[in-house]
């Protein structure tokens, strides 16, 4: 895609924890619009289509009330990256195809996406500006306690199945540290709004 046929693109993505949908609501606030990969693969959730599909993958018990327990998917996929990556083939390319219909249908200058497999998906070449957050991992397990929903245990193993945050930041164009306080935070998202605003288009890919 090239400037000027379309927004310009921007994808949010970190680690588990690291603070992505503080950042990402906090552009909202700021009027821009902005999209999430993670809602879209839920909304996928609902259809019957996949519903079946995912029963197909993970058996019958994984269904509850005619809809997937989304509860014992996700202790399911952490323990097991062969299932991980089953669900991820599934989901994966209609997520991107759902995101790349937004791209094309929309006349917003500016569009941001919160992406949090972005560098799994290589999907940073699709973006003119990717920006990472990204948190200490002990920072990271006490906020994924603070939530109460999976142990200790458990928190260890979703960040540890995911990419190292050093690795992250070598493929972003902007790296937030979150170790702190919100208030922070949106003080460095707002030195992040210039770059923005200066709109530097680089030649993407398609998402698909």
């Amino acid at each position: 895609m090239k400037h000027p046929d379309r927004p310009f693109l921007v994808a949010i993505t970190g680690g588990i924890a690291s603070g992505k949908s503080v950042v990402s609501k906090w552009f909202e606030e700021q009027n821009f619009s902005v999209f999430y990969a993670d809602k879209i693969g839920h909304e996928l959730f609902e259809e019957k289509y996949f519903i079946n599909k995912i029963e197909d993958i993970f058996g019958e018990e994984i269904i509850l009330n005619g809809f997937v327990d989304r509860a014992k998917l996700g202790k399911i996929i952490f323990d097991s990256a062969e299932k991980r990556k089953q669900l991820n083939e599934l989901l994966h390319p209609e997520i991107k195809k759902r995101m790349q219909q937004i791209i094309n249908i929309r006349t917003h200058e500016i569009l941001i996406f919160e992406i949090p497999l972005l560098f799994e998906d290589h999907l940073e070449n699709a973006f003119d500006l990717v920006i990472n957050i990204r948190a200490n991992k002990e920072i990271q397990l006490e906020r994924l306690m603070i939530r109460g929903t999976i142990s200790k245990e458990e928190a260890l193993q979703r960040i540890s199945s995911q990419m190292p945050a050093s690795a992250k930041q070598k493929k972003a164009d902007i790296n937030i540290e979150n170790n702190t306080s919100i208030s922070s935070l949106k003080n460095k998202l707002k030195k992040v709004l210039l770059e923005i605003n200066n709109r530097k288009f680089k030649e993407v890919d398609d998402l698909l």
